[in-house]
């Protein structure tokens, strides 16, 4: 009897902290959640009632998702923005009324990405100006400034464009407007392995597919240099395009003044390409605070926005602080509707609401993200919503081995088919919109994910493809399976095509006094080795392989766009496409960005405007970090 009653006092003792571990539990979620309330209220009054949206791009890099992962947040690589988020904060800021104006901050070392990054945020940027002049009746005031566009004669052409995106555009007087056009220079390493006798076993599907001409040319096949001709050409075109366009100047004139490039800042004011000639300080002083604005200033208790008084320009808040500021504000919602939200949600936003309460600091609160633009968090359960997933990089089968290329941002087929699958059997998730920016890699993989994109379509779950800045060869081979395609004029696309090919360094190795030799057991066991040369057989054996696989592709091509195989070949053999390209000749189904790819893949599922468009897989933990870095 007496170990029974050791038992069941023993248990007793464990059901009693396990009570106490959940009441506590419980207060601090009450905790969290008051404090979450009350920081969101008191973010409204901390906000000065005027400000200008500043974009500092001359130190941020644009990207589609973060690389490395969160903790890249607290290694300190904060100068990455994703451009989903940037998009989504100018339209807000569109509609928020306190948003006086806006200032795009450049510099000459810009990261920008590619040409389809600088359209879609370009595209942004006027869509702020015409959002503002509907609401307002006038458009809110924006400028462009860099200290130079192009630092000591380097090409501005995609800075210059985006700043054309803003009603005024102005540089620093010691700098120059490099309107120089644009290059693409490829290298030949073949006489280099002869001397090395490092021999190169390279083939391609077809004769543009160029990525292995490096290894194997002395110099440009015309193939090569026309394709590169063709999409330089219709790159500058768009560019100019678009200047011309903004800045309400003919196309001879910006053509000019590409062929004269290098301006100095009076050539520039003099053909009408900038608006003036003024520093950082003196082009922040274009927007000044209204008098009303500054009593309110003056007459807030506790104000973090201290002033000379002799300053009169409006406070600048910078897009990325806009950006936390959404994204701790519906943390704050979250935490304040989510009593209910049991276990899970106390393991996440508990911990996000007492972070919120400690800092004591929250500047804003901003309403949440429009229904075109993702959202980290999911809405309730019950609810049809639009999952945007975001694949970056080198497409590979499975994790990358340990090791310094494991760093790299790559579409983990493996992974990705995981994350697929669960949108599959979510039956919330009514369309899925896949962001590809890819140049391709394994066609093993690629088709992997195709199957998974095909098995969303057959369930009735519509998938559109939003292209980057490329989504070429494998990438192009996933967007295949989509229900639609659409592409920035800008992004690269097409390389329909196979590359396959390894290198010999057996002789150069024995060169250096290094032999290796070989036990087998089969005679191609050998097959892909770095240490041998290709047989006749084994070369043929390789050959068709290439076909078979090019085969595959091509008839993916074609049943995905509905065209026969002999109507896709001549657009194949490797070519590359612009955006543009593509869609004039049945590559690509729509141009435009991310927000136009959400909106048709309501359309295709029959959602309405208002439908909740969500990041997968979910990020929470990424904002618990944002608030430990701002604290820290």
């Amino acid at each position: 009897m007496s170990r029974w009653a050791s038992a069941l006092a023993s248990g007793r003792k464990s059901l009693g902290r396990g009570l106490a571990f959940v009441g506590a539990g419980a207060v601090l979620s009450s905790l969290a959640v008051v404090a979450a309330r009350y920081q969101a209220a008191k973010a409204e009054r901390q906000l000065p009632s005027e400000f200008v949206l500043e974009l500092p791009l001359e130190r941020l890099r644009l990207v589609d998702c973060l690389s490395g992962g969160p903790l890249a947040l607290l290694r300190g690589d904060v100068n990455q923005l994703e451009l989903p988020k940037v998009v989504s904060a100018l339209r807000q800021a569109a509609g928020d009324e306190r948003c006086r104006g806006l200032v795009a901050q450049l510099g000459g070392r810009e990261q920008l990405g590619g040409l389809a990054t600088v359209q879609e945020l370009r595209d942004a940027l006027l869509s702020f100006r015409t959002a503002t002049a509907a609401a307002r009746g006038s458009p809110a005031p924006t400028a462009a400034f860099s200290a130079s566009f192009g630092e000591a004669g380097g090409s501005g052409m995609a800075p210059y464009l985006l700043a054309t995106a803003c009603e005024r555009v102005f540089m620093q007087p010691s700098g120059m407007l490099g309107l120089t056009g644009l290059e693409s220079r490829a290298f030949f390493a073949r006489g280099l392995l002869e001397r090395l006798r490092v021999e190169p076993h390279v083939f391609a599907r077809e004769e543009y597919k160029s990525a292995a001409n490096t290894l194997r040319e002395r110099g440009m096949t015309e193939p090569q240099r026309e394709n590169l001709g063709a999409l330089l050409g219709d790159m500058a075109e768009q560019m100019l395009t678009a200047m011309s366009s903004s800045r309400g100047l003919p196309l001879p004139v910006l053509r000019g003044a590409v062929e004269a490039g290098p301006l100095l800042p009076a050539a520039g004011l003099q053909a009408g390409l900038l608006d003036g000639v003024k520093y950082r300080d003196e082009v922040q002083a274009l927007f000044p605070i209204s008098e009303k604005g500054l009593q309110e200033e003056r007459e807030r208790e506790g104000s973090k926005h201290k002033r000379r008084k002799d300053d009169p320009r409006l406070p600048r808040v910078s897009i990325e602080r806009y950006i936390q500021l959404t994204e701790l504000s519906r943390a704050a919602r979250e935490a304040g509707g989510a009593g209910q939200g049991g276990a899970g949600w106390l393991g996440g936003t508990v911990f996000e609401g007492l972070v919120l309460a400690l800092r004591g600091r929250l500047p804003d609160s901003v309403s949440a993200s429009p229904a075109s633009s993702p959202s980290a968090s999911s809405p309730p359960s019950g609810r049809p919503k639009v999952a945007v997933v975001t694949c970056s990089g080198t497409i590979v089968q499975g994790p990358l081995p340990p090791g310094p290329a494991s760093n790299q941002q790559v579409i983990d087929a493996s992974r990705l088919v995981g994350q697929l699958n669960t949108l599959l059997e979510d039956p919330d998730v009514r369309a899925v919109v896949l962001r590809i920016n890819s140049p391709g890699g394994s066609a093993l993989a690629s088709d992997t994910i195709h199957h998974e994109v095909m098995r969303l379509r057959r369930a009735g779950k519509p998938v559109v493809v939003s292209m980057g800045d490329v989504a070429a060869s494998g990438g192009y081979y996933i967007s295949t399976a989509a229900d639609r395609v659409l592409a920035q004029p800008g992004s690269l696309t097409g390389s329909i095509g196979v590359v396959v090919g390894k290198v010999n360094v057996g002789r150069a190795l024995e060169d250096v006094g290094v032999r290796s030799e070989a036990v087998t057991v089969g005679r191609n066991a050998d097959l892909l080795s770095p240490f041998t040369g290709l047989s006749p057989e084994q070369q043929a054996a390789v050959e068709a392989m290439m076909d078979h696989v090019y085969d595959d592709f091509l008839n993916k091509v074609s049943q995905g766009r509905g065209r026969p195989v002999s109507e896709i070949r001549p657009l194949a053999k490797g070519r590359v496409y612009t955006g543009r390209q593509a869609y004039d000749i049945g590559l690509v189904d729509e141009l435009g960005g991310l927000g136009a790819a959400v909106q048709a893949a309501k359309r295709l599922a029959g959602l309405p405007e208002e439908a909740a468009v969500v990041e997968h897989p979910p990020r929470k933990v990424p904002l618990l970090l944002q608030l430990l870095k701002k604290s820290g």
